[in-house]
């Protein structure tokens, strides 16, 4: 009976002792995963952050696109996506992306030098007043002979367009006057 007993309690004590290594070697692997997480951690912070070459593109209700060379250097993708989200990417390449966004509005260009006139019987928007100044953008034919005269004065003298409101009345209100039989010829 003493050596049941003996081979028992030997049992018992190298099941005990299996079960104290196993736990033991699972706490140092969760010690080392810890650190090597921490470690790989450590590495994808002292990383350098990105630097890249942007192409800032906004294009307005007018045609014109103002574009901007910028070169940003970016710590988050995440950050920098959320950044331009409301942009289009047109174009990426390594270290490179040229964005565009479309505003509602007209270009800052025409605010400043921006006049509506006659040329040649078109709407036109000039470059400065129509007198003296280049074209930039024909629109349609008016029919000048069925144009009131105190809106083909203001032709000639040149509208001003301040605002984008400014730019989408004048287009309105030449519409109805727009020679029909010009742009079927």
């Amino acid at each position: 009976m003493g050596k049941v007993w003996f081979l028992l309690n030997c049992v018992v004590v190298l099941i005990i002792g299996i079960i104290s290594i196993q736990s033991f070697f699972q706490q140092e692997e969760a010690k080392n995963q810890d650190k090597q997480e921490k470690q790989e951690e450590v590495m994808v912070m002292s990383q350098d952050p990105l630097t890249i070459e942007l192409t800032l593109e906004k294009q307005y209700i007018d045609g014109n696109i103002e574009t901007e060379h910028v070169e940003e250097t970016i710590a988050s993708m995440e950050d920098f996506w959320a950044e331009y989200q409301e942009w289009q990417v047109m174009e990426q390449e390594e270290g490179f992306i040229r964005f565009r966004k479309e505003v509602d509005d007209i270009s800052p260009y025409l605010k400043a030098n921006g006049y509506f006139g006659l040329k040649e019987g078109q709407l036109t928007i000039f470059e400065g007043v129509p007198v003296h100044e280049s074209a930039v953008q024909s629109f349609y034919q008016i029919d000048t002979k069925e144009l009131e005269t105190h809106l083909h004065e203001k032709l000639k003298e040149g509208i001003k367009i301040n605002t984008k409101q400014d730019y989408l009345e004048v287009l309105e209100t030449y519409r109805s006057y727009q020679d029909v039989e010009a742009v079927n010829s």
